[in-house]
């Protein structure tokens, strides 16, 4: 028995320092494909054709712009106190931003959902797919606005050969809505309902309530079978709100544009077209609120004015009449004059610092809740208060928007609270300063005004009561004409004003979003590679079987391959008498050529056969090379070692007759354990009977005596022996062999099993091993040089 020598490491590497399995190999994926190319040649067209059936049954999703440009008034920006800078925010990028939340507030899209149609959504009842019409069925729904509606439920309407309609619906649940309250009021019980109706005949169940006017004058319907849903307007809202986005044209730009999707490339249309037209009109109708708030002022103002006025000029009349006072001197009249400025001067004052104690009251107070304008007679050096205000005013109603759509939790609406904060802080800020500047005026207006009431005093009592008579009349005439003024300044502004946003382009549509048929064949495509990909992967990585000559080759090491053996598909076990032309037998003569550079040129040649595990095809090996080696003229003995399961003594039917073990334990001699077979040169010693100790048997001195007289009578000793992965008897009968064949077989040897018993053979430095290949697959191109056509069918005889 051949030992592992002293000092050799237990451990066993399976996989040989230096080399790989081969995996990772790029020829060897390339062969792997090129073996499953079934597995491409499937999947493709199954996913390229699930993607086609995709695309041809599923509606597709229609994508629609309009472009708008949104002015921002550069002399409301603060120009620039640059209020916003410690925002990060310029006023162009802020104003869109603001934009977007308006346009996409639930205020603006359901303003403009009450303005369209939408609220019963036809369909074309497809086999595969439903069509979503607009303005093209051939009927038209009126809602009974005060009854129940169903909502989002399928009903069916057939057009019936006669003209009649058969509606039918059926739901377990639903919600009912009332339209005329825009509110649900109840859910429905399961139901089922099916009539047959004339056009403009109601349609009536607790459900719902409706008639189908027959709209088909200039249109011929392609299909007969229709159905409609209900939709509320808040469901619309909803709806509209996810699909509206609104984007820049780039960075800093006041060009926007305003994107919607959906089903039906009209109703979008008809969406962005109203869409703009109410983002103008709500736009102009602000600017004309706050005009109309400032008329409202005026007048009111006026009204007060003129009923002064008219008090005054009573007082002055009747004091004509009593008096028949003549025409006061120059002099007094003079003084009159100044005096008259002056209160009115100071009047105007007193109005300015009115306005501004209220807006500063309402800033400490936190009653800014409505748009509060300066008066049109706020004067000029309220520029800035007035730039504040309008600041103040568009921050907090974009918080109120933004409160309703998104929430106080936005962390949008924080920013713009903090905004407000910045804003209304600088705002009391310069109320104060104007405040102090309107007091300090009118100290010095008073000090002026006492002056000339001094002087007023010298003169004669009844001239100087007229003088005040005719002063105060004067003064609400002027203040009473100043308000006319303004009135009429103030209308004429409210006539002119434009909106500030303007349609650039109609609304168009810009493509189809979904399906993504590029995109959707690509993806497709990818994963008709990836799958099988991944299922040839995950079989090489799960796969512990020796397959091919490479992946024996990277276990082996430097162990030679002598041959491969071509797959058996026949019941026979001795292919070289019963097939001696085929492939198979070809591959036989091809080993014996191999081996003859393996063993000694002189003397005998005795091969040992063994293999790693039971069922590999050792004996199969070895009565076919004998028998090869028996054709060509050698005298060759049959060795059956295999005492375990001996398998040469079935094939020969000599399980009953005397054999190796028989001689080993004394009971024949060596002349009565041979047999001659019907090949001629090949003589059978098979194993005899099964004894309980085959290795105590083959370790006697007997075994060499054996093989002694056996090279002294052969040519040519085939060896078959028990696997040398599972027993140790092979190793002990290798000491008497010249060269030692180790039979793999392809798809069945166990790859860490043949590793682990390469390694220990190794270990036990045993010469001259060379492996066979067996069962290889013949339509294999990697054993190409076998030329089947040269030889004619692998199996043929």
């Amino acid at each position: 028995m051949v030992m592992r020598p002293k000092g050799a490491s237990p451990t066993r590497n399976y996989i040989p320092a230096g080399k790989t399995d081969g995996f990772s190999d790029i020829k060897k994926i390339a062969r792997l494909v090129w073996r499953h190319w079934v597995l491409f040649a499937i999947s493709i067209p199954l996913f390229m054709g699930a993607v086609y059936l995709y695309h041809r049954y599923t509606s597709p999703v229609y994508k629609g712009s309009v472009t708008m440009l949104f002015k921002s008034d550069s002399e409301k920006m603060l120009d620039e106190i640059n209020l916003m800078e410690g925002f990060g925010l310029s006023a162009e990028v802020r104003n869109i931003e603001n934009q977007s939340f308006i346009i996409r507030s639930q205020k603006t899209i359901r303003e403009v959902i009450d303005r369209v149609d939408f609220r019963v959504s036809y369909f074309a009842d497809g086999h595969f797919k439903d069509t979503e019409l607009y303005h093209s069925a051939p009927f038209k729904i009126e809602i009974e606005e005060t009854h129940p509606q169903i909502l989002s439920v399928p009903i069916y309407i057939d057009i019936l050969p006669e003209g009649n309609y058969k509606v039918t619906s059926s739901a377990e649940e639903g919600i009912l809505h009332r339209f005329d309250r825009s509110e649900d009021v109840s859910r429905a019980v399961p139901f089922s309902f099916e009539q047959e109706v004339k056009p403009g005949e109601l349609v009536e169940h607790p459900n719902f309530s409706f008639r189908i006017i027959n709209d088909n004058s200039n249109f011929q319907p392609s299909v007969n079978k229709y159905f409609v849903e209900f939709k509320s307007h808040q469901q619309l809202t909803a709806q509209y709100r996810s699909r509206v986005a609104v984007n820049n044209y780039r960075e800093g730009s006041s060009i926007v544009f305003i994107t919607v999707t959906g089903h039906n490339h009209h109703k979008i249309i008809r969406f962005l077209n109203v869409l703009s037209e109410v983002i103008v009109e709500t736009n102009l109708k602000r600017k004309n609120d706050m005009a109309t708030r400032s008329l409202e002022f005026i007048q009111k103002q006026l009204k007060s004015v003129e009923d002064t006025l008219n008090q005054t000029q009573e007082q002055l009349m009747d004091f004509r009449k009593q008096n028949r006072f003549m025409v006061p001197s120059e002099f007094a009249n003079r003084l009159a004059d100044d005096f008259l400025e002056k209160e009115k001067e100071i009047r105007l004052l007193k109005l300015r610092y009115d306005y501004l104690s209220q807006l500063k009251d309402r800033l400490l107070n936190g009653r800014m809740e409505e748009d509060y304008l300066l008066t049109a007679f706020a004067g000029d050096e309220a520029g800035l208060v007035n730039q504040l205000v309008g600041k103040y005013m568009e921050t907090w109603s974009e918080m109120k928007t933004l409160k309703k759509s998104a929430g106080m939790d936005n962390p949008y609406y924080s920013q713009l609270n903090e905004e407000l904060g910045v804003i209304s802080e600088t705002l009391i800020q310069a109320i104060d300063k104007l405040m102090e500047t309107i007091l300090i005026r009118q100290n010095e207006i008073r000090g002026q005004i006492s002056d000339l009431s001094a002087r007023m005093d010298h003169l004669p009592e009844l001239e100087k009561e007229y003088l005040e008579l005719e002063r105060a009349f004067k003064l609400n005439d002027a203040i009473y004409t100043f308000l006319l003024q303004k009135n009429s300044e103030t209308q004429i502004a409210k006539a002119s004003n434009t909106p500030d946003n303007e349609v650039l382009d109609q609304a168009t549509i810009t493509g189809i979003v979904a399906p993504d048929k590029k995109g959707n064949y690509g993806k497709a495509f990818l994963l008709a590679l990836i799958i099988p990909a991944a299922i040839i992967g995950l079989r090489e990585v799960l796969n512990n079987r020796i397959r091919d000559r490479v992946e024996m080759e990277a276990l082996a090491g430097e162990i030679p391959l002598m041959g491969t053996i071509v797959r058996n598909r026949t019941a026979g076990e001795n292919i070289i008498t019963q097939m001696p032309n085929s492939l198979l037998a070809e591959s036989f003569r091809s080993l014996r050529t191999k081996i003859k550079f393996m063993s000694p040129e002189n003397g005998s040649r005795v091969i040992l056969v063994t293999s790693t595990n039971t069922g590999e095809g050792k004996t199969f090996c070895a009565l076919n090379l004998a028998s090869v080696f028996a054709i060509s003229g050698k005298k060759v003995a049959l060795l059956g070692f295999d005492m375990r399961k001996p398998r040469l003594s079935e094939i020969f039917d000599k399980q009953q007759k005397a054999g190796i073990s028989n001689f080993l334990i004394g009971q024949n001699n060596l002349d009565e354990i041979i047999y001659p077979s019907e090949l001629e040169n090949l003589w059978l010693v098979p194993s005899g009977i099964t004894p309980p100790n085959p290795s105590e048997l083959i370790t006697d001195e007997k075994t060499k005596n054996l093989f002694e007289h056996f090279k002294n009578q052969f040519d040519v000793i085939v060896v078959d022996t028990p696997p040398v992965g599972l027993v140790a008897d092979a190793r002990i009968l290798m000491q008497y062999a010249d060269c030692r064949l180790f039979i793999v077989r392809a798809g069945l040897t166990h790859k860490e099993h043949f590793a682990a018993t390469i390694e220990d053979l190794k270990n036990e430095e045993i010469n001259h091993l060379g492996l066979v290949l067996n069962d290889v697959n013949p339509a294999d191109k990697r054993y190409g040089y076998y030329n089947t056509g040269y030889y004619g069918h692998p199996y043929d005889s």
